[in-house]
């Protein structure tokens, strides 16, 4: 009885954080939304230049983009991504301000794989939601960065 309790909390806390994916917001919000669109990412990779090689190769390894623009009601929906994101298992990776804009990239990882990002832009007055369902690994993440030379000082 003791082991059918264990492993029923077990399942229970691991769907639990499962449920910490964007898509989750992505579900719960989009309605409020100013604007609300998922794609597939082969999708988005028809529309790039053959230029746009390195980005390509990166949506090879995601699954679906998923993007919201919230501008009415900015504050509150600002106030309840933040939540969000201190509610689940993503990690920020980088954070980036500039006078009343300010970007923040966020990652969850599982088993060595980044599974999901997410970039947040805040405007002032205009909030953007960006996640993308990806299967990277820290090496992919680097051969990028290296290939399109960004660097952090």
């Amino acid at each position: 009885m003791k082991k059918l309790l264990i492993l029923t909390l077990v399942v229970v806390l691991s769907s639990c954080a499962t449920n910490t994916s964007f898509n989750t917001f992505y579900k719960n919000n989009n309605q409020h939304s100013d604007f609300a669109m998922g794609l597939n990412s082969s999708l988005i990779g028809s529309f790039l230049s053959d230029d746009d090689e390195d980005v390509k190769d990166l949506l090879k390894k995601a699954k679906h983009v998923r993007i919201m623009v919230f501008s009415d009601n900015y504050d509150q929906m600002n106030t309840k991504f933040n939540k969000f994101i201190k509610h689940s298992k993503f990690d920020k990776l980088v954070k980036i301000k500039n006078d009343d804009n300010n970007i923040r990239i966020f990652s969850l990882e599982e088993k060595d794989k980044i599974k999901e990002i997410i970039v947040q832009i805040s405007t002032g007055d205009e909030l953007i939601l960006l996640g993308l369902k990806t299967n990277l690994t820290q090496e992919d993440l680097a051969d990028l960065i290296e290939k399109n030379e960004i660097t952090f000082n």
